[in-house]
């Protein structure tokens, strides 16, 4: 039986391509990660010229925001012996009041500021993700998912990539970030892989001001952890029925990934751009961070996937953390 998984490269189930871009590509130096070779925790990484970090804050104006959206690209996969009911009954199990689809929850900004919306473009258009601000040695370091800057199986890193910090309808109280570095995982970059689907912006610093220091938070950050807890997911989904402009959360118990990969899944009706978002441990967002936003299954409706951050995704964050 053939089955379809969606990947949003803004976002989980997300929308066709958006208007072309119109800017010049810009150069930037990517190399692969120090000291790791092939296999599990190799990364890529691409560091940013100064000045293409002025471009790209330049280049993101408020029309460009508005136009940005989630592309689409979809993977075909197998399912074999398991009818959907099946599929369906480990997550209803573990999430007993929920009932798919899980509706998500709106929230206010300015209570999670380490929270925000990413905006980037490709070859293809202005696109849109999420993204979560860890603690750090450098505290300028996002959380977001690796699609979010690059484009996978053997592609290019983003351009124009920022951050905007408590993003709320075209506003961000804290102004936006561009990336100095961008950190992926190997696996992502080279194959598309879902499991390894994690990475790291390294955010500039501004009159000698961090992000961490402007919005005055930043989540703990998790690996290795039990599976099968608990997690409250957040993230500014932009694909109907939402709008882009709203931080949404989600949350459930975590289920392992029907088609047997080491991913995890909660109940969650989140679209494309919230991809990147930060899935924490337990209710709300004072728990560490310990996923992100991934991508969804088209016979599996409203339920987001997430990888699972295991020693790989640490020795991405340890690299990034310390730029």
């Amino acid at each position: 039986m053939s089955i379809r998984r969606i990947m949003s490269l803004g976002g989980v189930l997300g929308l066709s391509a958006a208007a072309l871009v119109t800017a010049t590509p810009v150069a930037a130096d990517s190399t692969t990660y120090p000291g790791h070779g092939a296999g599990p925790g190799q990364g890529e990484v691409e560091t940013v010229p100064e000045g293409d970090q002025e471009a790209a804050e330049e280049y993101w104006t408020p029309e460009r925001m508005a136009e940005a959206e989630p592309v689409e690209t979809e993977l075909i996969d197998e399912i074999d012996g398991a009818s959907l009911q099946d599929v369906f009954s480990d997550i209803e199990a573990a999430n007993p009041r929920t009932v798919s689809p899980h509706r998500s929850q709106l929230q206010n900004p300015a209570d999670s500021p380490h929270i925000g919306k990413v905006f980037f473009s490709t070859n293809q258009g202005d696109f849109v993700c999420s993204a979560n601000i860890v603690a750090s040695a450098n505290q300028s370091t996002v959380a977001t998912a690796g699609h979010c800057l690059h484009d996978g199986n053997g592609g290019q890193f983003a351009r124009n990539f920022v951050f905007a910090p408590a993003y709320d309808y075209g506003e961000s109280e804290h102004g936006v970030w561009a990336a100095e570095e961008l950190v992926t995982s190997a696996e992502w970059a080279n194959r598309g892989d879902f499991e390894h689907d994690y990475a790291f912006a390294v955010l500039e610093t501004k009159g000698g001001t961090t992000v961490q220091q402007q919005v005055g938070a930043a989540s703990p950050i998790a690996f290795n952890q039990p599976r099968g807890q608990y997690y409250s997911a957040y993230g500014y989904p932009a694909a109907a029925p939402f709008n882009g402009q709203e931080l949404h959360s989600c949350h459930g118990t975590a289920t392992n990934d029907p088609m047997g990969s080491s991913t995890q899944g909660i109940p969650c009706n989140m679209t494309g751009g919230s991809s990147g978002g930060p899935w924490f441990l337990g209710q709300g967002t004072g728990g560490a961070q310990n996923s992100v936003n991934s991508y969804g299954y088209t016979f599996l409706p409203d339920v987001m996937f997430g990888p699972y951050f295991g020693s790989g995704a640490e020795q991405l964050y340890d690299y990034a953390s310390t730029r």
